[in-house]
């Protein structure tokens, strides 16, 4: 098996090639296991020692079932040449399951003892520090310096309740077996498959329990005797049933402990405690089964009573702690004191007394250090996966000019382009200059059209001649030049076209006609709104000498004398040299 160095020991790049070397060959970065507590895992297995025998018990959490485990012996537990064959078969059960982790949870029932706290750390406030130092420097709380702190395991147990006159003490225990939960790990590691380990004390898991099946009484004391074979735990509660007070008696190969009579009735008076209930636990195969007469004979003032706790299909009725640690209580079944629902909420009663060491844990990357490393590693692929792109982009750039004809062209053809492009834009050049003066600037017909749209028929005017003229503006050394048109009408009028007359001879009058010529026509040379270009408009009207007053029934339209008026109408365009209708002058090669 590989072996990793702390990361304290290596250089930052060391570091990084250790870490990286755990994401390509393990799953820690796919699997979350690794960085859960087994009592959070979906396939556990539970194992309970209490001495003279030893029990196992798979939980598949999301279904809830329990299965008899593997059968397994204190030697296996404890000798080195017995563990790997052990570890094996669990491991190979646990497969059936086709699990991706193991929760393995050991319930130590075969030892339990307190040792003091300091007294001068009798402060509440100070639980979280101390619950941290009984875990690091377990030698700074005890009050007893005799006792080897390195030895066993150290955990605090906080008494809530008023009147216990400490605020909790500490429960130890050895670590016989730590090396059993290691071999676990390291086949697990050797395996690529997470085991996650947990030692419970087993008696604190069963006063948890008593928030399910105790029947306390409101307003009276009570004690909790909780039966092992080589053991008997007493958890004193008061009347509110918090708890006070939590000791151990030793049986000596005995049934049951010699002086738990008299432990009780010592520890009633310590505790002023005046004839509490006693709820008897059995939590072992072959107890002694008539201690609670026994007890209700020495104490007939107090009620005696036999407590189990409801175990799940599959556990037996006297190793009740994997079923209390494994489960939560069914809904609206709260704890029924302060004690009790702090040793399952803040996990008390729930403390690992064989966690991976420290120094051990230190040496893998936490989860978020896997994702980040994990991460780094697709945006290197992402990254890779980009490059190819943009050189397969490129590449096939390069081939597509390769095949264009662009690739393929002769420079000696240069000449021979250039020589038809200089043709074609002479061509060009001759096309607009021919195209400029045929531009249709004064056509016969719109002049007409012109004069028949100033005088309708029938208007009361009678034109004698009608004369159109074009002449261009001279301008030297310019390449267009604008040019004039001029219209002049001589006629005849009556007295009704006076103001016909009048209008046309106004600028504003004389551009209407203008531009309703323009769009009849389509014709853009009649367009006044073009700003390089002006109209000009002069009538000037006379007496025709001509003229005898006849009745209108007498006259007709071509009668001169039937006039009374003369008139010259004169109107000029002009064009500049800028209008898009001026004329080339400049020769075309």
């Amino acid at each position: 098996m590989l072996t990793f160095q702390h990361p304290a020991s290596l250089n930052a790049l060391e570091r990084y090639q250790q870490a990286r070397w755990m994401l390509h060959h393990s799953t820690r970065a796919a699997n979350p296991a690794w960085y859960q507590a087994a009592l959070e895992l979906d396939l556990q297995l539970h194992i309970r020692v209490d001495g003279p025998s030893v029990a196992s018990f798979f939980f598949e959490r999301r279904k809830e079932q329990w299965t008899k485990g593997p059968a397994i012996t204190e030697a296996e537990l404890r000798d080195a040449a017995k563990m790997e064959t052990c570890v094996a078969e669990i491991l190979k059960q646990a497969r059936v399951f086709k699990a991706s982790a193991l929760g393995v949870i050991i319930h130590l029932a075969d030892e339990f003892a307190t040792a003091e706290l300091k007294p001068a750390l009798d402060n509440p406030a100070a639980l979280p520090d101390l619950r941290e130092a009984a875990v690091q420097k377990p030698a700074t709380i005890l009050d007893d310096s005799s006792i080897p702190p390195d030895q066993n395991s150290w955990r605090v147990l906080p008494y809530p309740a008023q009147g216990s006159g400490v605020i909790g003490t500490t429960v130890t225990l050895t670590r016989k077996y730590a090396p059993f939960l290691t071999a676990l790990r390291q086949i697990g590691e050797a395996n690529n498959f997470p085991v996650i380990t947990h030692a419970l004390s087993a008696p604190l898991v069963a006063v948890m329990g008593l928030a399910q099946c105790a029947p306390f009484a409101p307003g009276k004391s009570a004690v909790a005797i909780l039966q092992y074979p080589w053991f008997s735990a007493l958890a004193f509660f008061n009347e509110h049933a918090d708890l006070l007070l939590i000791r151990t008696l030793q049986h000596r190969h005995l049934r049951q402990a010699p002086n738990l009579r008299h432990a009780l009735t010592t520890t009633y008076a310590s505790l002023e405690l005046i004839d509490p209930d006693l709820f008897i636990m059995s939590l072992g195969l072959d107890l002694d089964t008539g201690l609670h007469r026994e007890l209700g004979h020495a104490f007939p003032l107090s009620r005696v009573t036999l407590v189990a706790v409801p175990n799940p299909d599959g556990v037996p009725a006297w190793c009740p702690e994997p079923g209390i640690a494994a489960t939560s209580p069914a809904k609206g079944e709260a704890a029924r004191s302060l004690t009790l629902g702090m040793l399952r909420d803040e996990k008390w009663a729930l403390q690992d007394f064989l966690p991976t060491p420290k120094e051990i844990g230190e040496v893998y990357p936490t989860r978020a250090e896997m994702r980040l490393l994990r991460g780094l590693r697709l945006a290197r692929f992402g990254l890779c996966v980009v490059g190819v792109l943009v050189l397969a982009w490129f590449a096939f750039g390069v081939v597509d000019i390769v095949r264009s004809d662009a690739w393929t062209f002769d420079p000696g053809q240069a000449n021979i382009i250039k020589g038809r492009l200089n043709n074609l834009t002479t061509e060009r050049q001759k096309s607009q200059h021919w195209d400029n003066l045929l531009e249709d600037r004064s056509k016969a017909w719109t002049s007409m059209e012109l004069l028949s749209r100033l005088f309708p028929e029938r208007c009361g005017v009678l034109v004698k001649s009608f004369a159109h003229t074009l002449r261009a503006d001279t301008a030297p050394g310019q390449a267009k030049i604008g040019f004039v048109k001029e219209w002049k009408i001589t006629g005849l009028a009556r007295d009704e076209a006076l103001d016909r007359l009048n209008t046309l001879n106004t600028q504003e009058g004389i551009t209407s006609q203008f531009q309703e010529l323009a769009r009849v026509t389509g014709n853009p040379a009649f367009n006044p709104a073009v700003r390089t270009r002006s109209l000009a408009v002069n009538i000037r009207t006379q007496e025709n000498n001509m003229f005898k007053p006849l009745p209108v029934d007498e006259t007709f339209d071509t009668d001169e004398s039937s006039y009374p008026f003369n008139f010259d109408l004169t109107i000029t365009q002009r064009f500049e040299g800028t209008d898009p209708m001026a004329i080339n002058v400049s020769k075309v090669n």
